[in-house]
C-alpha cells in the first residue's frame, strides 16, 4: 500500500470444500488471522492477531473451480466468504502488510481449500510449515495449476483511505486570560470516528486534548484552565490517524480589562515630595502600566490585584487633581476605570495684625479676644502663651478666642499666636497681651 492511509473495514475470502453444494456454504470460520508488517519469513513481524473472525455473509459466488479437462464438473463450490475487519489495529499507515489466516468447514466435506494467490512471479502468497511448531518456516507457495490454467483465489480487503483534516473555524476564537477551562467547537471537514487510538484529535500548541466527535465537521475539545492562563496566541490544529494534520488554526488569548477598587494614599500635599502609590483592584497582569494623568509611570506588578508606582515630586508640585489608571497591554487589556488623586494646597503660616482688646485689668474676668491677620485657614488654633483656646473661624483675616478670667488674673503680659494645621501649617509670631 502506497500513498495512503487506508482504513480497513471488511475482508472477503474465497474457499471452497470438494463435493460440498452450492446451495448451503460448508464454511463454519475464518480462524487464527494474524497482520504482519513485512513478508512472513523475511524480517516481517506480526502485529495483530491471532483472532477469529465473525462472518458476515456466507455464500456461494455462482461458479465452481472446474478441472481443465471437465469444465462442466460441480464437485467443487466456491463460496464468497466476508469477515469485518478482525483485527485492533484499525489504521494501515504506508507500507507492505500481509494478512495470515484459516479456514473451517464441514468435516463431511474435504477441505476448505484456498489456493493460493500467485502468479508467475511474485510469489505473493506463502504457507508456514508447522511441523516444528510455531513459528513454522515460511516458504512462497503456488498452485498446483499449469501457467497456462492459473486458477488461484484473490481476497478482497474493503475500506477508506482516511482524508486530510482542514479546520474552517473555531468558536470561540478568543477567550480572556485567567479565564476558566471551556470546549471550543472545532469546525472544517474530514473528521472522523473510532476508538481512543483511531479518530480525529484537536492538538493545542502540537499537544492532543480531549476531543469529542460531533460529526465529519464537527468536533470539539475540552481546553483546560492552564492552556489559557497568559495572554497570547494558541495553535490548533486536527490530527487524523496515520498523522495527517490539518492546517493550523489560531486562538487568541486577551488581556483581561483591569478594574481599580482604591489608591493609596489618595491625597498628597502639593510640593511635598516623590511617594509611591498603591493601587488595589483586579484583573492586572505582568506588564500593567499605571497612568498619571494619561502618562506611563514607573510601575511594579505585585500580583493580579496589586500595583505599586513610583510617582515622581514633580506630578505631585501643584494644588488640584490627578486621574489615576492602569493599562494591560494587548492582547485585549485596554483602560481601567479611573481614580481621582487629591493634591492639597499648603497652609501658609498665619499672621496677627492686631488683638481686640488688647489690654485688660487684672482680674477683671473672662472675655472674647478678637484677632485680625491674614492666612487665617478653619480649624487655626489660638494660643495663649503656648497653650490652645477655644477658638472660632470667621474668615480667613478673623478669629475669634474664649480667654477664660484665669488668663487675666494677674498683672503682667501674655503672649497670642495663631497657629494653622496641616498641610503646611505654622505659628504666627507673637502679639503681647497687657494685663
Amino acid at each position: 500500500m502506497t500513498g495512503n492511509v487506508w482504513r480497513p473495514s471488511a475482508l472477503t475470502f474465497y474457499v471452497y470444500q470438494t463435493y460440498a453444494i452450492s446451495s448451503s456454504s460448508s464454511i463454519t470460520g475464518v480462524i487464527g488471522l494474524r497482520l504482519w508488517n513485512g513478508t512472513p519469513g523475511e524480517g516481517g513481524e506480526v502485529i495483530a492477531g491471532p483472532v477469529d473472525a465473525t462472518i458476515t455473509n456466507n455464500q456461494w459466488t455462482g461458479v465452481y473451480r472446474a478441472y481443465s479437462n471437465d469444465l462442466g464438473n460441480t464437485d467443487r463450490p466456491i463460496m464468497a466468504v466476508t469477515v469485518n475487519w478482525p483485527f485492533t489495529i484499525t489504521t494501515l499507515l504506508t507500507g507492505a502488510y500481509w494478512i495470515e489466516w484459516g479456514m473451517a468447514g464441514s468435516p463431511s466435506f474435504t477441505g476448505p481449500w484456498v489456493p493460493a494467490v500467485n502468479f508467475d512471479t511474485g510469489n505473493n502468497a506463502r504457507q508456514p510449515d508447522l511441523t516444528g511448531g510455531e513459528p513454522g518456516t515460511w516458504t512462497p507457495r503456488g498452485d498446483y495449476a499449469v501457467s497456462t490454467s492459473i486458477a488461484e483465489f484473490p481476497f478482497v480487503i474493503c475500506g477508506d483511505t482516511i482524508p486530510m483534516p482542514q479546520i474552517t473555524s473555531l468558536s470561540p476564537d478568543q477567550a480572556v486570560a485567567g479565564g476558566a477551562g471551556f470546549t471550543p467547537t472545532v469546525n472544517g471537514n474530514g473528521f472522523i470516528d473510532g476508538t481512543e487510538s483511531d479518530r480525529s484529535v484537536v492538538h493545542w500548541n502540537g499537544s492532543p486534548h480531549p476531543t469529542t466527535f460531533v460529526s465529519s465537521t464537527v468536533l470539539t475539545a475540552t481546553i483546560p484552565a492552564s492552556d489559557v492562563a497568559t495572554a497570547g496566541t494558541a495553535s490548533v490544529t486536527v490530527v487524523n490517524p496515520g498523522n495527517l494534520t490539518s492546517n493550523t488554526a489560531t486562538f487568541t488569548i486577551t488581556n483581561p480589562l483591569p478594574t481599580i477598587s482604591s489608591i493609596s494614599p489618595a491625597t498628597a500635599v502639593a510640593g511635598s515630595g516623590g511617594f509611591t502609590l498603591i493601587i488595589t483592584g483586579t484583573n492586572f497582569v505582568n506588564g500593567a502600566v499605571v497612568r498619571w494623568n494619561g502618562s506611563d509611570r514607573l510601575t511594579t506588578f505585585v500580583s493580579s490585584t496589586r500595583l505599586e508606582a513610583a510617582i515622581p515630586a514633580s506630578d505631585v508640585a501643584t494644588a488640584g487633581t490627578a486621574n489615576a489608571t492602569v493599562f494591560n497591554p494587548a492582547p485585549g487589556g485596554g483602560t481601567s476605570d479611573t481614580a481621582t488623586f487629591t493634591i492639597q494646597a499648603s497652609n501658609l503660616s498665619p499672621t496677627i495684625t492686631t488683638l481686640s482688646p488688647s489690654t485688660t485689668v487684672a482680674g477683671s474676668g473672662g472675655f472674647t479676644l478678637i484677632i485680625t491677620g491674614t492666612n487665617f485657614v478653619n480649624g487655626a488654633v489660638v494660643r495663649w502663651n503656648g497653650s490652645d483656646r477655644l477658638t472660632t473661624f470667621v474668615s480667613s483675616t478673623r478669629l475669634e478666642a474664649a480667654i477664660p478670667a484665669s488668663d487675666v488674673a494677674t498683672a503682667g503680659t501674655a503672649n497670642a499666636t495663631v497657629f494653622n494645621p496641616a498641610p503646611g501649617s505654622g505659628e504666627s509670631g507673637a502679639v503681647t497681651f497687657t494685663i
